[in-house]
């Protein structure tokens, strides 16, 4: 099952580091409840591509501005997001 793993470049240890996020693409649905509830505005759905279930994904595109709160994991209905700290 692909799955899009996104980590933060390698900064120096004064810089504060991003957590990792992982969709796990094929088994999202596009219902954009992450994308909603997230309070930096980072995720949005991926219009560019499809995944096997025939939806957009949805994807993180500024990974440095994640605070790692995972509210995003948490509001999916169908657990496709895991956020390490």
């Amino acid at each position: 099952m692909p799955t899009t793993t996104l980590s933060p470049p390698a900064s120096s240890a004064r810089e504060r580091s991003a957590p990792e996020v992982i969709f796990a693409e094929d088994l999202c649905k596009g219902c954009e409840l992450c994308i909603t509830i997230c309070p930096t505005k980072i995720l949005k759905l991926d219009t560019t591509r499809v995944n096997s279930r025939g939806y957009h994904p949805a994807i993180v595109y500024n990974l440095m501005e994640c605070s790692g709160c995972a509210s995003c994991a948490k509001i999916c209905p169908d657990s496709v997001i895991t956020v390490r700290r």
